[in-house]
């Protein structure tokens, strides 16, 4: 136990052992920590282990609903009621993302949002469509849609009446990732219901579909995880110098502060959530 305690303050605590300097912050570690970021955010990415950590998230269909509901109670707008058909739809279009592994609103066999939904049963007078992948949390998709221009007029349309939702893990482009489907409708109204609806319904359905974009988020656990890690050496080195009143040249700790931000820039611009 004491031999735990040594090691622990010889890497962690500032004091005469390792010259008042934390051993986890001298100029080597801070080298092997930007490997270690580097590993992290492009070499565990590119072989798929981070998207597979990604399928612990707080994506649920609940609270995408609940936060798309607030949104629009923000606008002044009602409630869109959940509906089963379009949840059919969003997660049928998600499997066939899968399997025909696509990132779009229309299949490479041309199959439309407007497809899946009208073959749910679900005959609408208005229908649009949000999607997005490689998110965390529930909160970052909706707050991804809402900065949107085009999206964002998707969810908070008047038109609109009811919303389905998806939330499906899967392999996409070799990597496994989460979508997030987002269907919304309105049904048609018995005077339309003895026209050709599928045509008309479709023109105006279609002005719906978002363009790609990218937003920047912050997904993965082990990222968290070992940002939070650094953060505790930096606040331990502080909290003792300052106890202690170690005089130190203010550059070194501008220069760990301004590593650490480097850091945490570089895993957030790798780490994107995409929505379409």
């Amino acid at each position: 136990m004491e031999k735990v305690k040594k090691i622990f303050l010889h890497f962690f605590i500032p004091n005469e052992q390792n010259n008042y300097r934390a051993k986890s912050l001298h100029p080597d570690f801070l080298s092997l920590y930007l490997v270690i970021a580097f590993f992290l955010a492009v070499v565990f990415n590119r072989t798929g282990i981070t998207n597979v950590l990604s399928f612990a998230t707080d994506i649920s269909i609940e609270k995408l609903y609940q936060l798309t509901n607030q949104e629009r109670e923000k606008n002044n707008l009602p409630d869109l009621v959940y509906n089963n058909q379009l949840s059919q739809a969003a997660y049928q279009k998600a499997q066939d993302m899968f399997q025909k592994n696509y990132w779009s609103h229309y299949a490479p066999d041309g199959k439309t949002p407007w497809d899946f939904i009208l073959s749910s049963g679900y005959k609408y007078e208005y229908a649009g469509e949000n999607l997005a992948k490689n998110f965390l949390f529930s909160d970052g998709v909706v707050s991804a849609w809402m900065t949107s221009p085009v999206h964002r007029e998707n969810l908070l349309k008047k038109e609109y009446s009811d919303v389905g939702l998806a939330v499906v893990n899967g392999i996409l482009n070799g990597e496994q990732t989460t979508l997030v489907v987002q269907m919304f409708g309105k049904l048609i109204s018995s005077s339309l219901a003895i026209q050709n609806q599928p045509m008309v319904p479709q023109v105006l359905a279609k002005k719906q579909l978002p363009v790609e974009k990218k937003s920047v988020n912050f997904p993965y656990h082990l990222n968290f995880v070992f940002l939070t890690f650094l953060l505790i050496i930096l606040a331990l080195d502080f909290y003792f110098a300052s106890k202690f009143n170690i005089i130190r040249v203010a550059g070194k700790n501008i220069g760990h502060f301004l590593f650490i931000i480097f850091i945490i820039t570089s895993l957030l611009i790798i780490s994107r959530g995409v929505i379409l």
